[in-house]
């Protein structure tokens, strides 16, 4: 990460939140799969969509921090 970041704790914070918000609307839509199987029939390809959109992001998140804990 950067050293010149003006706030690089909030940075951090503002970061894990947005990968537990993430990990939050993948279990949901988890959950509502299988609540309402046919609802999602409908609806598959903008689920799909999000969902790996989502996954990606996560993946993302983890593969950087990871990397960079290592490097040190």
């Amino acid at each position: 990460m950067s050293d010149d970041l003006p706030d690089r704790k909030g940075y951090q914070v503002n970061r894990r939140r947005m990968c537990w918000v993430a990990l939050g609307i993948m279990t949901v839509t988890v959950a509502a799969v299988l609540i309402n199987p046919a609802r999602y029939l409908e609806v598959v390809r903008e689920l799909d969509f999000m969902f790996y959109s989502l996954g990606g992001l996560v993946a993302v998140y983890f593969g950087g921090t990871s990397y960079t804990q290592a490097k040190k």
